[in-house]
């Protein structure tokens, strides 16, 4: 009974929920609302923005006299009206920002008591906190570290409050709220007040404007001190956390880095930690020896330090009001320190890029290569992720003096932005690869272990028939005891079992060692090479035995990306010129992405082990500003998919028909190997991406909702339409170039139409999207449209002031391409130098010339089909029934009444006759309806 109370007691400490429920809905709560503060931050309504609105949104400076503020607007119709503006557009996010306040307000007003709870040692038997103490929450590993978020990051929340929701702003969110609302009674507002209130603006050193390399999360808030003291936490706790946090490993991250040198990035969670509660006990960063310890510790070489996901800081700018902590820090990271740290750092991009390349190129990573050599590739990923950090984190200094040694010298290595992004691109396939054959090798640990034991087994047994043979009298042994230890050997090895990690490797280890002493007593080759095989055998069982989670869980751990996060748009950039240069980037585009996906595990966590109903909510924005940024960095494949078959070679490849007979001269004319190579080469780089997009929708299936395919698909759809709109935009021919200029464009326009539609029908077959639907949509859609700009511009003019009929029909100025096509159309048939023949079907000059006939028209309808015919036609009818209306204006005072029904009937049969026998598009036909 009572071994069974330990166990149960055991497991309760290893569970936060159980031990510790209250603390962890602080820290789940926490993270809520910190995600909750970067969804608002991404969408500030404009209005707030805008100077316009600056005369109805008022700072705290509105509770001093509100009346005088109210009186500037009543009666004024224009503040009126954006009141109504403001109230209309922007009352839900005000509302939420102002749950937002009230849920920050709450959240340290209960801490606040939990923490006086356990500082007072305040027991209450059968409350809310049964039980829990200062001391007994700090003894615990768990305990301690929930204690630390939760204190932690309320503080990161007041600072990433003032980085991305400016005072000012938050000062005019809450005033309109709280006047649309009328909710000034509401509880805690002098609190909200208080957390909305302007803290001071930055200054100093910090410059974003002078450095090409700052970071997006760069955070700078001057007197961090003075905004903690607002919402202020028990010195005693606060000081006891710190002291924790300086001496302990809180999350046991140093056996992931054994290597001294890399202590910092070890503990570099618990150091951003550390950074934000120093300032809720400032005197701390005012002690010399106290900040030397600490620098000593967690900054020696390392002054950027990431506080929450990749928000960062810079310690030079914002420990510059603290002279102990900032000579501290000066003294430890010297200007010589920097650079010297600099060049280590950026040699090892070099040197790691090329051991990278020789390992993923070599095709050597295969299980039996992890087996033999994990140890290797894990401290092989540790350095990259380590170097790359540094670098990384360090480019993006907001001091200029430090900022300016590292860019000097990553440019005099010739380590810039592209070779980081290459050796970013091969670790990622590195660890991609090395942790799918790792996860693959411990599934298949029972499996391996019992092949290599029957390995073995098979091994001694031969050794075991040999020992009669001729060589036992050189080994000088009895053949009998021989026989009879190989048999003792072989059943001490079909007893071991991989579930007893200890007794099977000390017996491993026996049996070796029995092995190697006999083979120093035989001379003959193939004995020699039994007993070798069976050394080997026993040495890859040592290593299936050492198979186990940890190395995952170290894997894990030195894998995280965050730090460069902020990179990814930047790096977006560049991966686009390389997909276009190199279209195989695709293929290892899913393992780029796939390593930050601890911006979709690290927030989530706490509140998925307090089982929150906020799981959702925060989850879901989370992965969508993982998808977000994953669309933004491939919206170049869709321009590079559509420009593959830009190249005139493949433009101009006509289909030809199969010949029942070929001369032998023109084969190799038919043949057109030069074309057929050119394609094949545009359709092989078309796969490459296919597969590369197939790839990562298989790796994010189930970790973001984001189906690529459907994704692509609208893209190609977009850059289609765009590329569409572009060249139709090129038709604008000179009022009066010649038919044979006019032929010649359409002929040309005809042809790039063809070409985009075999393109189309090519993405068909090898991006596996409806390529015939997608292009049919398209470019009716695009035609649609060009029709109603031409159609709205005509019946515009036609509102307007027209003094004659030439100016009703002037398309010389037309905004689209059937504007000038039909300027075009009425050149050529302009009656004072043509003249229509019916059995010709045609209109013909005074010398006999076809000026427009079937040919001509066929040619239009090879450009923009029977859709474009149809929008054409009901242009064309719409021309028609304007010009007889202005006719009939003209003389219908000079006609009998009874001719004018007569000249009704005539446009009506116009109107249901269109001029090129399609159907008239219904804008036209209601319009003549009415």
């Amino acid at each position: 009974m009572e071994s069974s109370k330990k166990r149960a007691g055991s497991r309760e400490d290893d569970d936060p929920a159980a031990s510790f429920p209250e603390l962890l809905n602080f820290c789940a709560r926490a993270q809520t609302l910190i995600a909750e503060l970067l969804l608002l931050s991404d969408r500030i309504p404009a209005e707030f923005l805008d100077r316009r609105f600056d005369a109805v949104l008022f700072d705290l400076r509105y509770f001093d006299s509100p009346n005088d503020f109210e009186s500037r607007i009543e009666g004024n119709e224009e503040l009126e009206a954006l009141e109504d503006c403001l109230r209309e557009s922007c009352s839900a996010y005000m509302q939420r920002f102002f749950l937002l306040m009230t849920g920050a307000v709450i959240y340290h007003l209960e801490l606040l008591k939990y923490l006086n709870d356990l500082q007072m040692h305040f027991v209450i038997q059968e409350g809310l906190y049964g039980q829990s103490t200062l001391d007994r929450v700090l003894d615990n590993q768990y305990g301690r570290q929930l204690l630390t978020e939760s204190i932690a990051l309320f503080g990161c929340m007041l600072i990433l409050m003032e980085h991305c929701l400016s005072g000012h702003l938050r000062e005019k969110l809450l005033v309109a709220h709280l006047r649309h609302d009328c909710c000034f009674d509401s509880p805690n507002l002098e609190h909200i007040c208080l957390i909305c209130r302007a803290h001071m603006p930055p200054s100093g050193p910090f410059h974003h404007s002078g450095s090409p390399f700052v970071n997006s999360g760069m955070v700078s808030v001057q007197k961090t001190e003075d905004l903690f003291a607002r919402f202020p936490f028990p010195k005693l706790v606060v000081d006891a956390v710190i002291h924790r946090l300086r001496n302990d490993d809180l999350y046991n991250q140093v056996h992931h880095y054994p290597d001294p040198q890399h202590r910092t990035v070890a503990l570099s969670l618990q150091s951003g930690y550390l950074y934000i509660l120093l300032f809720y006990s400032p005197e701390f960063l005012r002690n010399g020896f106290v900040m030397r310890e600490i620098v000593d510790r967690f900054f020696r070489d390392c002054w950027v330090v990431p506080i929450f996901l990749h928000f960062v800081v810079d310690l030079f700018v914002s420990w510059d009001a603290y002279k102990e902590a900032k000579a501290s820090l000066s003294s430890s990271v010297s200007p010589t320190f920097i650079r010297d740290c600099c060049q280590y750092h950026c040699t090892k991009v070099t040197h790691l890029s090329s051991e990278l390349g020789s390992v993923l190129s070599n095709c050597v990573l295969i299980k039996d290569y992890v087996l033999d050599n994990s140890q290797y590739l894990i401290s092989l990923v540790r350095d990259c992720n380590i170097a790359l950090r540094w670098v990384l984190l360090h480019r993006a200094s907001g001091d200029k003096r430090s900022r300016d040694i590292v860019t000097s010298v990553g440019l005099a290595l010739q380590v810039d932005e592209d070779n980081l992004l290459q050796l970013l691109l091969k670790t990622s396939q590195l660890e991609f690869k090395v942790k799918q054959l790792y996860v693959e090798l411990l599934e298949s640990k029972e499996a391996l272990w019992l092949e290599k034991k029957h390995c073995v087994s098979n091994c001694i047994e031969e050794l075991s028939v040999h020992c009669f043979g001729s060589w036992v009298s050189s080994c000088k042994i009895k053949n009998e005891s021989l026989n009879d230890w190989f048999q003792k050997l072989s059943t001490e090895v079909q007893s071991l079992d991989c579930t007893r990690t200890g007794s099977s490797s000390r017996a491993i280890y026996r049996v070796l060692s029995a092995l190697k002493d006999l083979e120093q007593f035989c001379q003959i080759d193939q004995i020699k090479q039994w007993l070798f095989e069976a050394q080997k055998y026993l040495q890859d069982m040592i290593k299936v035995l050492n198979l186990d989670d940890e190395a995952m869980s170290t894997f894990s751990a030195i894998t995280d990306a965050l730090y460069a996060w902020a990179y990814v748009a930047r790096f977006g950039e560049l991966l686009g010129k390389n997909i276009e240069q190199d279209p195989s980037v695709v293929l290892s585009l899913h393992t780029y992405f796939l390593k930050f996906w601890m911006l979709l595990n690290v927030p989530l966590r706490r509140i998925e082990q307090n089982q929150s109903s906020d799981l959702l909510c925060v989850s879901n924005y989370y992965s969508s500003k993982y998808a977000a940024q994953i669309c933004a960095t491939l919206e170049i494949i869709p321009v590079i998919l559509l420009g593959i078959y830009m190249d005139d070679n493949l433009q101009a490849q006509q289909p030809f028909h199969q010949l029942s007979r070929i001369d032998k001269d023109s084969l190799p004319e038919f043949m057109q190997v030069d074309q057929q190579l050119n394609l094949a080469r545009a359709a092989n780089k078309i796969s490459i991406i296919s597969e590369g997009v197939l790839l990562m929708s298989r790796n994010f299936r189930g970790l973001i909702s984001l189906d690529l395919e459907d994704w692509l698909e609208g893209q190609v759809r977009k850059e289609l339409s765009k590329r569409l709109e572009n060249k139709l935009k090129t038709f604008f021919l000179l009022p009066n170039v010649g038919y044979d200029i006019l032929e010649v464009n359409l002929r040309t326009l005809s042809a790039y139409i063809l070409s985009q539609l075999q393109m189309m029908e090519s993405f068909q077959d090898l991006l596996h999207i409806p390529g015939n639907r997608i292009w049919e949509e398209t470019f009716t859609k695009v035609l649609k449209q060009c029709f109603e700009k031409e159609y709205a511009a005509f019946i515009k003019r036609e509102q307007g002031s027209i003094v004659s009929v030439a100016q009703l029909n002037d398309f010389s100025k037309a905004p689209t391409f059937y504007g000038h096509l039909l300027h075009q159309l009425l050149r050529l048939t302009d009656p004072s130098r043509s003249m229509f023949i019916e059995p010709m079907s045609g209109w013909f000059d005074a010398e006999g010339h076809e000026l427009l006939g079937l040919h001509f028209i066929n040619l239009i309808e090879s450009c923009v089909g029977q859709v474009g015919l149809a929008s054409l036609d009901s242009l064309l009818t719409a021309i028609i029934k304007e010009n007889l209306e202005y006719a009939l204006k003209g003389f219908k005072n000079s006609i009998p009444d009874a001719w004018k029904n007569y000249v009704s009937l005539m446009i009506l049969w116009a109107l249901l006759h269109p001029y090129l026998c399609w159907v008239g598009h219904h804008i036209c036909r209601c319009r003549a309806r009415s």
